[in-house]
């Protein structure tokens, strides 16, 4: 374990914070109420993550973000197809008439939400450590979860990167729906941060 438990509890409690931002910000857009629920922060080892996941062959929409250099981190989240179906119908449904044209509607709006996830997240731990983090635009695809994260382990260091993990729960009054959240980070800046704090 690379991460102490005070880091992890530090980075569980930051994204349960901006996990409530987030809910508000879906609120809004949708006009409906949103709950939604994270599991604690884990430190995983790709291979097991990779082994994990290649044992769950289903179909996932997930977006992937990356910020600058100055703070490098790569997200990635990935909603099961009927969970992606469920919050785009969620999402939308205040707008159907104008959205019913849009072609790829389903990835759009979990480019939306997952920017919403992200940016809330991010946000938090910029908040906490005064830092400037930038994400990027989502880059949407859809494959089963293994193949998603393939991608982004192509930038993975063992030596001196590290894999955090989540669970999310989202639910309002017509919509349940599960998301995983995978963060890579350098750990050297992430110990820059915690010692600034």
């Amino acid at each position: 374990m690379i991460l102490t438990l005070q880091e992890q509890d530090t980075l569980t409690r930051l994204l349960e914070m901006g996990v409530v931002r987030a809910s508000e910000r879906l609120g809004k857009m949708s006009h409906t109420e949103w709950g939604i629920m994270t599991s604690t922060i884990k430190e995983i080892p790709p291979v097991r993550l990779l082994s994990w996941f290649s044992r769950n062959p289903g179909v996932h929409v997930g977006a992937r973000f990356h910020s600058g250099a100055e703070i490098p981190l790569e997200v990635l989240t990935m909603f099961p197809e009927p969970s992606a179906r469920s919050v785009a119908e969620a999402v939308t449904a205040p707008y159907a008439e104008k959205t019913s044209k849009i072609p790829n509607l389903v990835e759009v709006t979990i480019g939306e939400v997952s920017n919403i996830l992200a940016q809330a997240l991010i946000g938090g731990l910029a908040d906490e450590f005064d830092a400037l983090i930038i994400l990027s635009v989502p880059e949407v695809k859809t494959g089963p979860k293994v193949h998603l994260l393939t991608k982004v382990l192509e930038d993975y260091d063992g030596r001196s990167d590290v894999l955090l993990m989540s669970h999310i729960e989202m639910y309002s009054e017509n919509l349940s729906a599960e998301c995983s959240m995978v963060a890579m980070a350098n750990i050297c800046t992430l110990r820059r941060l915690f010692e600034r704090k």
